[in-house]
């Protein structure tokens, strides 16, 4: 198995600053060099946004059978649920913005990890203690029946919960609730980085627990590796658009005197309501009492006529 490092790893008892730090690893070139800075355990939290989540159901069935002399094996069928979800570094914040992101990178490389996950796994019963693991594995190829395959750098966080805890989340993916997953860890043993007087940081540098992760001049030392996440917390939110009421609501039902909506589209054409009578109208009025004068007249006229006679 060969892995992909390159450079190696040293044990720095007295560092520079040692007011600040006590101890510290540095990574060392092909010259016996130094590369980059003192780095030291990080404790601060550090967030990750789910962008790929699935509910994955899982039987193994075993009978109990020979199978050219071996030796015969017990009837045995497990069952394991899991829910994986995909992180990518870096969180939403509540105004729209994206919190610093960190780049995490293993010890003795500068590659940027991209297979970062998280898995959810049931506990056996609703009495057992519910935690959180972390672990991870340095690139490296190997030969597999005559094929060279290459395992790329990733890293794997374990939440363990009670079952119904489990059940719950289940429940709120396959209805298509669970819309958003922020998944933060603090206090990860193995997490390194540069001193720092801030919170955040933009590098992170992570020890394994296997061989190829030797630290040179730490026989006897405790040095933290993957493993342990002292603080772990999990956010599944829905997100729902607000609901914009067309323009009959049914708050509007009933309410004939209220004054006419306009709907979502155009104008509506309301007819107006006159208080006085129409010009043509009037006009005609006029033209009928100028004619009835002129008949009163007329026969006003032939009534003295008739009586001069």
């Amino acid at each position: 198995m060969d892995y992909h490092l390159d450079r190696r790893l040293r044990f720095l008892a007295e560092p520079k600053y040692a007011s600040l730090y006590s101890w510290a690893i540095n990574e060392i070139d092909e010259h016996d060099k130094v590369v980059g800075g003192d780095q030291i355990p990080w404790g601060w939290n550090l967030y990750f946004t789910g962008v790929g989540i699935v509910l994955g159901d899982q039987i193994s069935v075993t009978e109990a059978s020979k199978f050219e002399g071996r030796v015969e094996q017990e009837a045995e069928i497990s069952h394991q649920r899991t829910i994986r979800v995909k992180l990518r570094p870096g969180a939403p914040r509540g105004d729209g913005t994206q919190s610093r992101q960190s780049n995490f990178r293993m010890f003795g490389t500068d590659r940027v990890i991209n297979d970062i996950q998280l898995d959810i796994l049931p506990l056996k019963s609703e009495s057992d203690i519910e935690s959180c693991r972390v672990w991870g594995s340095v690139s490296y190829s190997s030969e597999t029946d005559f094929r060279q395959e290459t395992q790329e750098d990733c890293l794997n966080f374990y939440l363990m919960v009670k079952p119904s805890t489990f059940e719950l989340y289940a429940k709120r993916i396959t209805s298509g609730s669970a819309e958003q997953v922020i998944f933060s860890a603090g206090m990860v043993t193995g997490f390194y980085s540069d001193w720092s007087p801030s919170i955040s940081t933009s590098d992170v540098k992570v020890l394994t627990t296997g061989r190829e992760h030797d630290v040179e001049l730490a026989v006897g030392r405790s040095i933290p590796r993957l493993g342990a996440v002292g603080e772990a917390r999990l956010y599944i939110n829905a997100e729902r658009a607000p609901q914009i009421h067309g323009p009959q609501s049914a708050s509007d039902v009933g309410m004939k005197h209220e004054k006419p909506t306009m709907p979502i589209g155009g104008p509506v054409a309301v007819e107006s309501q006159s208080t006085g009578p129409d010009p043509q109208t009037l006009k005609l009025l006029v033209s009928l009492k100028s004619s009835a004068r002129w008949i009163i007249g007329l026969l006003a006229a032939l009534l003295i006529a008739t009586l001069l006679k």
